[in-house]
């Protein structure tokens, strides 16, 4: 996605600007709109420069928001992993 489409995308969307940093980085880090991101919000929040109570708040808004889907991961032994997140 070029900035120009990004910029479109991100101006109608009724988010703070901490969730469009976060998303814009996101939409780098999966190289688009088609890939997806495996990074826990420890990790995000380190790389973007936020709280990770901040990352996780802004993750779940861009998901009410329906521009990602946050899909949870777990081990075969049931352990928790970190969430998918893709682009609706």
């Amino acid at each position: 996605m070029n900035d120009l489409a990004r910029y479109r995308l991100l101006t109608g969307a009724s988010i703070p600007p901490a969730a469009k940093l976060l998303y814009s980085y996101l939409l780098d880090r999966a190289g688009g709109r088609n890939g997806a991101v495996l990074l826990s919000s420890t990790r995000l929040a380190s790389e973007v420069g936020l709280s990770t109570s901040a990352v996780r708040r802004n993750l779940h808004r861009l998901q009410q928001n329906g521009l990602i889907r946050l899909t949870p991961r777990y081990s075969e032994e049931g352990i928790r992993l970190t969430n998918q997140i893709t682009f609706v």
